[in-house]
């Protein structure tokens, strides 16, 4: 299970390339990401997010303390 920073998360929303989001990638092909609730926030500020992607980061697991 892995846990991708903010950042990670807006490269592979964003199509870019690097090994992190190869990383994310494969983790969520695999069903073993979860996402810090403040990562989680963040992302959903964005108001250009579609509806589609907005529901697909809210069913990932959430990391609690």
């Amino acid at each position: 299970m892995i846990a991708a920073d903010t950042s990670s998360w807006i490269s592979y929303l964003s199509g870019e390339a690097g090994e992190d989001v190869t990383m994310l990638d494969r983790a969520l092909e695999q069903g073993q990401v979860c996402v810090p609730v403040p990562v989680l926030t963040e992302l959903l500020s964005n108001p250009r997010l579609d509806e589609g992607t907005v529901q697909d980061l809210l069913e990932l697991p959430l990391l609690e303390p």
